[in-house]
């Protein structure tokens, strides 16, 4: 698919020869030029992923919890800066404001809509060529789960030695329980008693979160009718919650039933994407791709401690391991497609009042392979810590000076805006999130981004905080430059033609066959 577009990004540029930002060539001699770009994606499963956590992104009907109209109404902005895939955190009937205890799988959580809304939201969707991903949360539900309900009454009717009717037989194992305490207790698994029975249920999280009975065949194909149910309405994939807990630390039989649920995603649709969330190091989560699902998160590359935040540590002083790591990513994904990301809804959020910084650790992100993953909100440079409050990363996402849209923080969560709303950076040419939408497009217009075979890699001297790495895909063969200091400049020598530049504080300046790149610069040349 390719499409012309022309987004309103004027991005200031002083060259002794005039390069557009991205894109094809300006030589207008403007001192702004506009952003032009072509998308060229694939007919694959790469996609740049955003995150949407529903309760907190926005609100179409003023009830201050964010909607699935509010979503569909964000749909051509989301486009616009050049995500191609959204994943919804969970939205089914839960009595939780999170929603990762579904009591009903087949249902809409009435404070986000109706299944009516879906549809028009898929529809929206698909017409601008997103992909909707759903958060699948299947190593547990609700106690309030008619599953569960049916499944307590079921299993006490068994230990007592009762007959059981063909339902019951159905649901009698459909969760883990243990008859006896020893037992539990033995499992050397999290479990709760059952209320006002003498026999127990394994819950890894939370006592309202009983886990599902992997071994069951009943559990299996609910699973299967869970799944064909939203594919059927036009869903492109999902996000597997916690897939290591489906049988705790039990790597060989959670492979199995990953490769399962993977086979049934692609019964219904070829196309069907999955990506896991196996938080664990990056040696394990290279053991789950032998279930042939097509992405687990990449927890290398993320939160402050991640090799995008280690490579910029000391001005750049480690900026080999933005290489090293990279190729270890791609390694231990084992021909399958890695997601690296920054932050989301588990974890402090990553934003600081220094724009330049908040710039260039997502143009690292943002030149990486695979599908890469945004949490809403990062765009504008929204901060917030964990501790043991997830509510601080789950805050309003901040649209406009007026409350137009805005929901309600999560109940004590409390969140860190350090720029303009949405609105006003729109209108900013050199704001945080006209720099998110070059860096998204820019993987949209060069398909070797995402998917590239690493040729030739250069890191400079410890002095000079430059490198490059070579990618290839198909007919295609681009350079990209990075200067991994702030504060000192970096010339970079080519005969290549300069197709993009992101502009993290300066402009590049070109002179004969030099480009000079200044602080937190990147640069793709083919």
């Amino acid at each position: 698919m390719k499409k012309k577009l022309a987004s309103l990004i004027l991005l200031p540029i002083v060259l002794f020869s005039t390069i557009a930002s991205c894109g094809k060539n300006n030589s207008s001699g403007s001192s702004s030029t506009p952003y032009f770009h072509e998308d060229n994606i694939p007919d694959d499963n790469y996609r740049n992923y955003y995150e949407i956590f529903v309760y907190s992104y926005c609100d179409s009907n003023g009830d201050k919890i964010g909607d699935l109209n509010g979503i569909t109404s964000k749909l051509e902005y989301i486009r616009d800066l050049g995500y191609t895939g959204i994943w919804l955190t969970p939205i089914f009937t839960s009595s939780s404001l999170h929603k990762y205890n579904a009591s009903s799988y087949y249902e809409i959580d009435a404070s986000f809509g109706t299944l009516e809304d879906f549809d028009k939201l898929i529809l929206k969707a698909h017409a601008l060529g997103i992909k909707v991903i759903l958060d699948l949360a299947i190593n547990h539900s609700s106690k309030n789960a008619s599953y569960f309900q049916k499944a307590v009454e079921a299993h006490k009717k068994k230990i007592n030695f009762s007959s059981l009717n063909d339902e019951e037989k159905k649901y009698q194992d459909f969760y883990v329980f243990y008859d006896t305490e020893d037992q539990a207790k033995q499992s050397r698994k999290t479990y709760y008693k059952v209320p006002n029975c003498n026999f127990y249920y394994e819950a890894n999280f939370d006592s309202d979160m009983p886990e599902f009975n992997f071994d069951n065949e009943n559990v299996w194909q609910e699973f299967d009718n869970i799944m064909t149910f939203w594919q059927q309405k036009g869903v492109d994939g999902f996000r597997l919650d916690a897939v290591k807990y489906y049988y705790l630390n039990e790597t060989n039989k959670n492979v199995t039933a990953l490769s399962r649920i993977k086979q049934i995603a692609l019964r219904n649709d070829p196309k069907a994407y999955i990506v896991g969330e196996c938080w664990d190091s990056n040696s394990t989560i290279a053991s789950y791709y032998q279930s042939e699902v097509d992405s687990y998160f990449y927890f290398g590359a993320s939160q402050g401690n991640g090799f995008i935040r280690s490579s910029m540590g000391l001005d750049g002083a480690d900026k080999g391991s933005y290489v090293r790591n990279l190729k270890t990513m791609i390694e231990y994904s084992n021909g399958h497609i890695p997601a690296p990301f920054l932050d989301n809804h588990d974890m402090s959020r990553l934003g600081v009042s220094d724009l330049a910084y908040c710039k260039f650790q997502y143009g690292l992100l943002s030149m990486l392979n695979g599908n890469t993953f945004t949490y809403y909100g990062d765009e504008i440079g929204m901060g917030g810590t964990v501790s043991n409050n997830d509510a601080n990363a789950r805050t309003h996402m901040d649209w406009s000076k007026s409350d137009e849209g805005e929901t309600n923080n999560p109940y004590n969560g409390t969140g860190i805006y350090n720029f303009d709303p949405v609105e006003d950076q729109l209108k900013d040419p050199t704001s945080l999130i006209n720099y998110y939408k070059r860096a998204t497009n820019v993987r949209n217009q060069f398909p070797s981004i995402a998917r590239g075979e690493i040729g030739t890699t250069y890191e400079a001297s410890k002095r000079d905080r430059q490198v490059m790495i070579e990618k290839k895909y198909k007919d295609e063969t681009i350079e990209i430059v990075f200067n991994f200091s702030k504060t000192n400049t970096t010339d970079y020598q080519t005969d290549k033609e300069l197709v993009c530049y992101l502009q993290a504080t300066d402009d590049i300046i070109k002179k004969d066959n030099t480009y000079t790149l200044p602080g937190y610069g990147i640069a793709i040349f083919k």
